[in-house]
């Protein structure tokens, strides 16, 4: 989960031990149950260390304040996203439509569960009034759509850079937008087999089918020389 490489270490040898990774651990996934639970508001770090079973002091060695708290809570969640994008694209083989179709069929699905239908869209409504948390979900979508940014010019090299970072910013919008919808308990829940569907298909034609920059340059040089 690459908690070694945290960003919000009080001192210096934190969670270095195998001992204090698996307490860091422990804060972390009782952190995000509050979330889920309660909201932001009542993330507080006395209910964090309750839930793990620590003394709020025990907890203040590892995080003296609730916002560096939820910087690693949100570092520790997108971590679990990253490995389970490489395992699906391992799993899917070496063809990289095969493991961007892996990695879309299970963000999607993920929109289903009853921990993301809460977790991201208390995220959102929080972003809309602070700052600082607005700046925690920037980072994480950007991690994100890393595999995206990865994989879609293997399957369309004529995209640019900056063309490969927009169809995957409106591939991410676009799923992320849905848990409205087809997450946990909503009005499509009974449906999201058959928007998976219609959604993947679409991307990958989108992928595919749209003309870059650099091959509208090389088709504009052809026209030149002719």
């Amino acid at each position: 989960m690459l908690i070694r490489q945290r960003k919000s270490l009080n001192r210096s040898g934190t969670a270095i031990q195998e001992k204090g990774v698996s307490r860091l651990i422990s804060i972390l996934n009782a952190a995000r149950e509050v979330f889920m639970e309660s909201g932001y508001a009542a993330l507080t770090m006395r209910k964090v260390a309750g839930r793990a079973g620590i003394s709020i002091g025990n907890l203040n060695y590892y995080y003296r304040a609730k916002e560096d708290l939820l910087r690693d809570l949100l570092e520790y969640v997108i971590n679990q996203y990253l490995e389970e994008f490489d395992r699906q694209r391992q799993m899917a083989g070496h063809s990289p439509e095969k493991q961007l179709e892996a990695v879309l069929k299970f963000w999607i699905d993920d929109l289903g569960t009853p921990e993301t239908t809460v977790f991201f869209p208390e995220l959102w409504a929080l972003g809309n009034h602070d700052p600082y948390i607005a700046d925690l979900v920037d980072e994480l979508y950007a991690k994100a759509r890393l595999p995206l940014n990865e994989l879609i010019p293997q399957i369309n090299p004529t995209l640019t850079k900056k063309e490969t970072e927009q169809i995957a910013l409106y591939m991410c919008a676009s799923m992320e937008g849905l848990t409205v919808f087809v997450g946990n308990g909503k009005t499509w829940t009974n449906q999201i087999k058959e928007i998976k569907r219609i959604t993947i298909r679409n991307f990958m034609e989108l992928v595919k089918n749209t003309k870059g920059k650099r091959k509208a340059k090389s088709e504009k040089c052809e026209k030149e020389k002719k």
